[in-house]
């Protein structure tokens, strides 16, 4: 696992991050790595969470990255608390491995569908960039490994690799 200020780096080298701030939080009984940013363009936080893992490894430990309009500051370092309250409301999704052989797979489908590499469990699909396209090719592709329909209204609604899984069981 790298350093908080190797994370900040990386992503304040972004081009569409003007400030980056990364703090270790407590959540659910473990400490997790999340980052605030400052944005100059939309980014969403799935796909800045995973240009930091693909610069720096799928092990370097950053869990989430929160959208943030100015960055959260105590004592000149970001807030901490305030971050660990972003996860805790859920305005900042964390990464999560898939559970089970059914997450996987739809996991699987998303990520090459979509060219997105990791797709998390709770990832939002409109997060990671899907689109229109996609969303059908996903949709075909669910359809002939679970043998079973799905309509787009389905498909949007569940809005993560979790919760459609939970339908396809």
């Amino acid at each position: 696992m790298v350093n908080v200020a190797e994370i900040a780096d990386v992503l304040s080298a972004h081009p569409g991050v003007s400030r980056a701030g990364v703090a270790v939080v407590r959540h659910d009984g473990r400490d997790v790595t999340v980052a605030a940013v400052e944005l100059t363009e939309y980014l969403s936080g799935p796909v800045l969470r995973n240009h930091v893992r693909h610069r720096l490894g799928e092990d370097c430990g950053l869990n989430g990255v929160l959208v943030v309009d100015r960055l959260p500051m105590a004592d000149g370092a970001v807030d901490a608390e305030q971050l660990a309250a972003a996860v805790a409301d859920g305005r900042c999704t964390l990464f999560e491995d898939p559970r089970d052989d059914v997450e996987r797979r739809v996991a699987e489908i998303w990520s090459t569908l979509m060219d997105v590499r990791p797709v998390g469990a709770t990832d939002d699909f409109l997060e990671l960039g899907g689109d229109s396209l996609s969303a059908l090719g996903i949709i075909a592709a669910l359809e002939a490994e679970f043998d079973r329909p799905l309509d787009v209204y389905e498909f949007m609604t569940a809005s993560s690799v979790r919760r459609l899984a939970e339908m396809l069981r």
